[in-house]
């Protein structure tokens, strides 16, 4: 949300109150255990991004990947510290799980340059569409996976 406000020359004002409702309900949903809540204020604090985006129309953002992947980091542990329970990991567990969420957040920020990366018109041949295409499938595959591990 910081970034949005410092990066952007036209309303900013508008910009920090869509991402400062988001960080107050995301403060809300943490301590107060709410994870119907926690969702809600990722969208704004992530809105207050897409309000700075959708300001500057026509220019591509460089710092979108980048973005992305704080958001994807900041929901895995977000959801992550409401889990019920107060189990303690062993280090392997720990490990694996908090590099699965760094993998995650690097996965996200390449698919999001490559995404970035087409948008922008850069025309790189047919190697550089395959690539855009394996990772659209990549994206889809993704969310297929989570939305099938979601329903469990």
């Amino acid at each position: 949300m910081i970034y949005a406000v410092a990066a952007g020359d036209r309303l900013p004002a508008v910009v920090a109150a869509v991402g400062t409702a988001g960080c107050a309900l995301t403060a809300l949903a943490l301590p107060g255990r709410w994870p119907s809540l926690l969702p809600a204020g990722l969208a704004g604090v992530g809105g207050g991004y897409g309000v700075l985006v959708g300001l500057h129309s026509g220019v591509a953002n460089g710092a979108a990947p980048a973005v992305a992947a704080a958001l994807f980091a900041a929901a895995e542990l977000g959801f992550w510290s409401l889990e019920r329970g107060a189990a303690r990991y062993e280090r392997p567990a720990l490990v694996r799980r908090l590099l699965g969420i760094a993998g995650g957040a690097v996965a996200t920020a390449l698919v999001g340059s490559l995404v970035l990366a087409a948008a922008s018109g850069v025309s790189g041949g047919v190697g550089l569409e395959a690539v855009g295409v394996a990772a659209a499938a990549l994206t889809l595959a993704a969310i297929a996976f989570l939305a099938s591990r979601s329903s469990v």
